[in-house]
């Protein structure tokens, strides 16, 4: 089974069907990482793209999504390959921090967080520091934006906001399960409010199989 040398195996049987349904981890590996996100596997991929500054290598990522991982107490292979596609999409494999397509003040994180759910995460972080910036204007919900775009909080945010706004998705025997693409459209669709199309499902494929 070619999980066993980083998943560790442990799936709970259906007790009348007899199938295994889920697996677990504690950590990806970058090799998986460069096999999901081909483009990011160089440290220089960056320094081609129109934002270098917000962009990021797997080098760097994978050090992100494994310490959310631990964080989050996301260990499910299914919730981890559904929130690196989601991920990867929405942030163009890691290019994107911040929304530019229309520019939407305090949108981002790799997720692409709406600024409610921004301030919501940054408040759950730095308490002092986002009552502090909070504020209607352009420039303060780009400054309550700013203090959750570290490496470490902006991959968490998808973990965050999995385990915090859409539980009902996390941990469930019946939701992202592994290897399922129909769950991950129903949590892009039902469980973050997102719109679906055929990029998702091939770069889900893609980070699957790279699983």
């Amino acid at each position: 089974m070619r999980f066993l040398s980083v998943f560790t195996l442990s799936c709970s049987l259906v007790a009348v069907a007899g199938l295994c349904i889920r697996d677990s981890t504690t950590a990806i590996t970058i090799d998986q990482l460069n096999k999901a996100i081909p483009v990011r596997a160089s440290d220089s991929s960056c320094s081609s793209v129109s934002t270098p500054d917000e962009c990021a290598p797997n080098s760097r990522a994978v050090k992100a999504i494994n310490a959310a991982i631990a964080k989050y107490g996301v260990t499910q292979r299914g919730e981890i390959v559904a929130l690196i596609s989601l991920m990867a999409y929405e942030s163009a494999n890691w290019q994107y921090n911040v929304n530019h397509f229309p520019g939407r003040p305090g949108q981002g994180t790799r997720a692409m967080l709406m600024y409610n759910f921004i301030e919501q995460y940054a408040q759950s972080l730095y308490p002092s520091e986002a009552t502090l910036a909070v504020g209607s204007s352009t420039e303060a919900q780009n400054n309550v934006r700013a203090l959750v775009l570290n490496d470490n909080d902006s991959f968490g945010s998808a973990f965050w906001y999995l385990v915090n706004k859409a539980s009902g998705y996390h941990a469930k025997a019946d939701k992202l399960r592994s290897g399922n693409a129909d769950d991950f459209k129903d949590y892009i669709v039902n469980g973050v409010g997102a719109g679906w199309d055929d990029t998702r499902h091939t770069i889900w494929e893609t980070v699957n199989s790279a699983f």
